[in-house]
C-alpha cells in the first residue's frame, strides 16, 4: 500500500465482537496480541480503514489495494449488522467476489449503517433511567436508546453533522466526547 493511502487505515484492537477499538500511537501491536494470546478468538487485531469522508474513499478506490480493504471491510460489515442490506442481500451476495469489488462497494454505499461505527452502550445523561448506542455516522451522530443491558429501544435521535452538531468536544482523559449541538 502506499504511504499516501495508508493514512486512511489504522491498526484496531477487537474488544468485542461488533467493537474495534483504534490502537493509540504509544500501543505495540505485539504487546496486545501476547496479552490477548490465550483468547478463543485467532487475533485479536485488525486493519480498518480510518476514513470519515465518503468522496476520498470513492477517490482512493482507483487504489487496488485500498479497493480490497474497503471491499472486506464491507462484507464484514454486512456480516455483523452494522451495514443493513435490507432486499438488497440477495444482489451484495451476487456480487461478493473480488473481481467485482467496485460494483458491490457502490451498492454498499447506499446502504443504511455504511461507513458507521457504533460504540458499546452507555449510560447517557440525556436519558432518565437509560442507556444508548452512540452511532457516528458519515452524516449524522445518533443515539439509539436501549436498556441497561444493551437491548435496543425504539426511541434514535439523529443530529446531522451539517445542521445539528456544531462542535464536538473530545476528553482522552475519561475517553469521553461531546457533541455541542443546536
Amino acid at each position: 500500500m502506499s504511504k499516501e493511502v495508508s493514512k486512511f487505515f489504522a491498526l484496531f484492537e477487537i474488544v468485542e465482537y461488533g467493537f474495534e477499538r483504534k490502537l493509540q500511537l504509544n500501543e505495540y501491536p505485539h504487546n496486545l496480541y501476547i496479552q490477548n494470546y490465550s483468547t478463543a478468538t485467532s487475533t485479536c487485531l485488525l486493519i480498518r480503514k480510518w476514513l470519515f469522508t465518503l468522496s476520498k474513499e470513492i477517490e482512493l478506490s482507483e487504489d487496488n489495494m485500498a479497493a480490497t480493504f474497503f471491499f472486506w471491510q464491507a462484507i464484514d460489515d454486512v456480516n455483523k449488522g452494522q451495514i443493513k442490506p435490507g432486499n438488497k442481500l440477495y444482489e451484495l451476495k451476487a456480487l461478493q467476489d473480488s473481481s467485482r469489488k467496485l460494483e458491490y462497494l457502490k451498492l454498499a454505499r447506499q446502504l443504511d449503517g455504511y461507513g458507521e461505527i457504533s460504540f458499546p452502550h452507555c449510560s447517557c445523561d440525556a436519558r432518565k433511567e437509560g442507556h444508548v448506542v452512540t452511532t457516528v455516522g458519515l452524516t449524522n451522530l445518533k443515539l439509539q436508546a436501549c436498556k441497561d443491558d444493551g437491548t435496543l429501544e425504539s426511541q434514535i435521535i439523529d443530529f446531522n453533522w451539517d445542521t445539528t452538531i456544531k462542535r464536538m468536544e473530545l476528553d482522552d482523559e475519561r475517553d469521553v466526547f461531546s457533541p455541542k449541538y443546536t
